[in-house]
This record gives structure tokens, C-alpha cells and sequence, in this order.
């Protein structure tokens, strides 16, 4: 009988060592027996930096963290389920950051005095969103033992060691979202309060004083309180909402927006709006009635709400060249243009337009800042002046591109690129 080639895949001493007995055996049972034996021949032994980069792998892999490995030569060696679940377009950002960078020279240049050495780097990113990453360094110097084979030798010499560095990426955006998100309410909220409360303490003691039996000057400085109430309510609706978008502006949304949904519920909210005033609203659904976008859906619709209801107060606001024609606004969506100066990738184009008075061009790089208000528009329609800060949050959140066009005496046009969602059953 013929003994076939046999083949020893080395995984672990002690599996490689019962292995190779069972074929001693086999060797000497054949040969006594008088048969042919052909040696066996083994399969070339996996080098111990193989074996210590896969048990560092499946360690790494258990972990419930964002973690990177890098090897003496700053090379990504593994990266973890996690890392590219949170960070799932950054870590080549990360990775270059000087920050990052900073922290492995700083190791770099310390003396091995022990076995482990750690640092720590903040790591600020602004693209595609902002983020705010805390980094922790290990770095760790694996001894000769790692290195043993199956007969206790160290591979490579009785010297021999492999540096490894392990970052661990805590992502604390939210965290100092929310404490600036604090301290920014408290500083806007006063600065802008302070005129409507001021208004309302006024009224309140004239009418303790030379108003308290006169009740007509009572009624007329009580719808002019109830005003200034309302602005106060509006103006903290909008700060609260503006702080609850920017805490998850890092969070892509995972939901998928039929765009001729959003039209309808477009057209039942802003309806009443048009009824009220003497104005028109168009809205143009896109062509195909199947096209989405990934994203939440009360929150694009919070952000056509805006641009049409900015349309609506400063569309009409023009008193040196009063209208001689209604007030027009239209809604459509479209497919991006490949040459139309938006992103490569597919996209769909949300447009707000108006036919008002339009907007001087040194305005147009400020409209998105907190409680920016065009001057000569501020004095004749109260606004808090979020609602374009809150538009060009949202629009970042869904990884899209906002932009105002507008030329004076022809009205304006409210830019939304937005990427589209892959059909339903696609790959």
C-alpha cells in the first residue's frame, strides 16, 4: 500500500507537536510492515509574526471599541468591526491628522524604559462633518517569548521583538456639542430676549400707571404684548430645535424619503399659510414618483417649511418698490445636473424659489450665521433668524450642499443638493 503525501498545517505548538507524533507513528507502523513509505512531507510553518498579528486580531476584533492597529513603521495593520462602523469615511482622515501623527512621534522619540508607554491626541475633524475624536496611544513592545516556535527557539533570534501601537478613538462630538450648545444658548438666548422682555416691561408698568383706567390703551398694549410673547416663544422654538439638530448633525440618518410624500406633506402644511396671504405657492413633484433620498423625513420637511416660509415674509417686504404682482413661490425637485457644479455622485436638486425683491450679494455668505438678518429687512418682518441655520445644519447632516442664488429686483433661489437612494432591491 501506498501511503499518500500527508500535509502538517502548524496552527499551535501543542496542535503541530500532536500532529507530528500521530506521523511518527504512522512512519514507524509502515515501516515495520514492510511497505512503501513515502515522507511525509509538512507545510511550510506559519512565521510567529503571523501567528502574533492573528491573536492580535481576534483580540482586537472582541473588543467592544474603536480600535486601530499600526505596526513600528505607522502602517494600518487592522482596524476593528468597530472603528469602521463609527468611523466608517474617516479613518484615513484620522490616520493623517496631525494630531494623530503628533502623538506617534511623541512616542516615538521615548525611551523604552518599560514595556507599554501611552499618549493622547484631540483630534479635530471638519470634513464631511465636524467631529470631535479623543485618540489613546498604546504603544507595546512584544518580548522574545512571543516569538517561540514549536521547539521553544525564538524565530529570529534570542533578540527579537515587534513593536505594536493600539489606538483606541472615543468619538466625544456630542459631548462637547452639548456643552458649547449650553453655553451659546444661554449667550444667544439673553442677547436676543433682552428686547422683547425690555418691550414687555415697559407695557406692564404703564399699565400699572397711567394706563390703569384707560381701556383702550390697555387692549392696544396687550396684543402689542402678545406679540412680544409670541416672538419670545418662537425665537426659544427655534433655538431648542437648532441645539436638538446640531446634538445628531454627525449622525447620518438611515431612513429612506419618497420625495412625492414630501410634496404632500408640503402642500397640507404650508397651505393655510398661502390662504392667509395674498400669495401663490407651486409645488412641482419630481418627474418620477419612485425617486428617495436617504434621510428623516420631518426634518427635510422642517427644512422646506423654512425656506418657504422666509419666502413668503421677505418675498413681499420690498417698500421701495412696492408689488405690482402676487407674490409667487415655487417648490421642485430635479434631478442634479452631472455638469451643474454639484457633487459627481447622483443627486436630486430641492428648489425654493420667489419672485421678491431678492437679496444684495454681500449678504449671501452670512445668511446662514445665527440671528443674521438682512438690514433693511429686519425693521419690517420679525424673524428669529435660525431658520436658515437650521436649514444648513439639517442639509450637512444628510451629507448635502446648501446654497442661496439671488439678484436684486428678481427674487431668490434656496439650492438643496441631496445624494439619492439606491432603487429598493439593489445591491
Amino acid at each position: 500500500m501506498v501511503v499518500h503525501t500527508l500535509l502538517l498545517a502548524a496552527g499551535s505548538a501543542a496542535g503541530g507537536g500532536i500532529l507530528a507524533s500521530a506521523l511518527t507513528t504512522l512512519f514507524l507502523r509502515y515501516k515495520a510492515a514492510g511497505e512503501v513509505v513515502h515522507t511525509p512531507v509538512l507545510a511550510p510553518a506559519i512565521p510567529a509574526k503571523v501567528r502574533l498579528l492573528m491573536a492580535v486580531e481576534q483580540v482586537v476584533a472582541a473588543l467592544p471599541l474603536a480600535v486601530m492597529v499600526l505596526d513600528k513603521d505607522r502602517r494600518l495593520l487592522y482596524a476593528s468591526p468597530h472603528a469602521y462602523r463609527d468611523f466608517p469615511n474617516a479613518l484615513g482622515s484620522i490616520e493623517r491628522h496631525p494630531a494623530f501623527q503628533s502623538a506617534l512621534d511623541r512616542l516615538a522619540t521615548r525611551v523604552n524604559t518599560r514595556q507599554a508607554e501611552s499618549e493622547e491626541a484631540r483630534i479635530v475633524l471638519d470634513i464631511p462633518v465636524h467631529r470631535v475624536v479623543q485618540a489613546f496611544f498604546q504603544k507595546t513592545v512584544f518580548s522574545k517569548e512571543a516569538f517561540a516556535t514549536e521547539y521553544g527557539r525564538p524565530e529570529g533570534g534570542p533578540n527579537r521583538t515587534e513593536l505594536l501601537s493600539f489606538i483606541a478613538l472615543h468619538d466625544v462630538t456630542e459631548a462637547e456639542m452639548t456643552e458649547r450648545q449650553h453655553t451659546d444658548f444661554v449667550a444667544y438666548a439673553s442677547h436676543e430676549l433682552r428686547t422683547p422682555l425690555a418691550a414687555l416691561m415697559g407695557f406692564i408698568e404703564t399699565l400699572q400707571g397711567p394706563a390703569a383706567d384707560d381701556p383702550e390703551a390697555q387692549r392696544e398694549f396687550l396684543e402689542i404684548m402678545a406679540a412680544q410673547g409670541r416672538r419670545m416663544q418662537r425665537l426659544l422654538d427655534g433655538l431648542l430645535y437648532l441645539s436638538r439638530v446640531q446634538m445628531l448633525e454627525h449622525q447620518r440618518p438611515k431612513g429612506r424619503v419618497m420625495l412625492a410624500d414630501l410634496c404632500v406633506r408640503l402642500q397640507n402644511e404650508t397651505s393655510i399659510l398661502f390662504r392667509q396671504n395674498a400669495a401663490e405657492l407651486v409645488i412641482e413633484p419630481p418627474a418620477h414618483p419612485d425617486i428617495a433620498v436617504v434621510g428623516d423625513e420631518d426634518q427635510l420637511l422642517q427644512v422646506l417649511i423654512n425656506l418657504v416660509e422666509n419666502a413668503l415674509k421677505y418675498g413681499g417686504c420690498d417698500a421701495e418698490n412696492p408689488r405690482t404682482t402676487p407674490l409667487a413661490v415655487t417648490v421642485s425637485f430635479r434631478k442634479a445636473e452631472p455638469l451643474g457644479g454639484w457633487p459627481a455622485e447622483g443627486g436630486v436638486v430641492l428648489s425654493v424659489s420667489d419672485n421678491g425683491p431678492g437679496i444684495a450679494a454681500r449678504h449671501l455668505p452670512r445668511l446662514t450665521e445665527r440671528f443674521y438678518r438682512v438690514p433693511k429687512t429686519s425693521a419690517m418682518v420679525q424673524g428669529s433668524g435660525l431658520g436658515l441655520a437650521i436649514v444648513q445644519h439639517v442639509v450637512t447632516r444628510h451629507g448635502g450642499r446648501f446654497m442661496v442664488e439671488s439678484t436684486v429686483g428678481s427674487g431668490t433661489d434656496c439650492l438643496i443638493w441631496l445624494p439619492i437612494a439606491e432603487p429598493v432591491g439593489a445591491s
